[in-house]
């Protein structure tokens, strides 16, 4: 049991300097697979409008929603993470990818 515990601590401690990267890559992967769908939900609604109107609101869509997505989920994340400890943060952190994978897969899939 001790040999498990070593292991899961020593995986972890390899991932604590990189969490603000791991943070990062695991929201912009979640933007990536979900920001299109997203796109289109806001072209479905301001599908008759003006085109400069249509514009602005997706310029305003890709500086407010993305941009403050980016600025405050990060640290977030980064805190969720760390907050699973030394023991099981490195599985979290490989179970997080692994599931991020299996939703691009399942994404691109779709079409």
């Amino acid at each position: 049991m001790d040999l498990i515990t070593l292991m899961l601590t020593e995986l972890s401690s390899w991932f604590v300097p990189h969490l603000t990267f791991i943070a990062s890559t695991l929201v912009l992967t979640l933007m990536a697979i979900f920001g299109a769908r997203l796109n289109r939900a806001v072209w479905v609604l301001v599908r008759g409008a003006h085109f400069i109107v249509r514009t602005l609101i997706f310029v305003a869509l890709c500086v407010l929603a993305y941009g403050a997505a980016i600025l405050y989920l990060i640290p977030l994340v980064r805190r969720v993470i760390l907050t699973a400890g030394s023991l099981w943060l490195g599985m979290l952190v490989v179970a997080a990818f692994l599931l991020l994978g299996l939703l691009a897969e399942r994404r691109s899939r779709k079409g």
